[in-house]
């Protein structure tokens, strides 16, 4: 009975939800000129926080380059995800997406656990990311 009493303990799942903090910046430049590059989209893409929006994961858009190819936003990120005594820990994992018209897409994987943090906020430092642009 005990056992049977600590098996359903166990394999009860209950949700957390939880919002996590990302300050994201960087700079976006042309591979071939050398210049920065205004209008890149930067997109947000969970990889293993929230059970459902990983398992499927859509594009968030962030923010965009500005005339300097500088990156700087915020982002607040809502997650869930059902846990029990036997399910992993999230992976915490994501990417960031650059991408403009043009120019081949950029896709950045990211672990939380890699970041630095200042307990609340993860610094997403993308430094000096270039673009190549398409062929024709």
């Amino acid at each position: 009975m005990v056992l049977i009493s600590l098996g359903i303990l166990g394999c009860a799942t209950r949700p957390i939800y939880s919002i996590t903090i990302f300050a994201i910046q960087g700079r976006v430049i042309d591979r071939e000129s050398n210049f920065p590059l205004e209008k890149v989209d930067v997109y947000f893409i969970d990889t293993g926080y929230d059970d459902n929006r990983s398992r499927q994961p859509i594009p968030i858009k962030v923010t965009q380059s500005d005339e300097r190819g500088k990156i700087e936003a915020r982002l607040n990120y809502p997650w869930g995800r059902k846990t029990s005594g036997f399910s992993p820990p999230p992976r915490e994992t994501f990417d960031i997406v650059l991408s403009r018209e043009r120019y081949q897409t950029k896709r950045l994987h990211f672990k939380q656990s890699e970041l630095q943090s200042d307990a609340v906020t993860f610094l997403v430092d993308l430094k000096d990311v270039y673009m190549v642009r398409e062929l024709n």
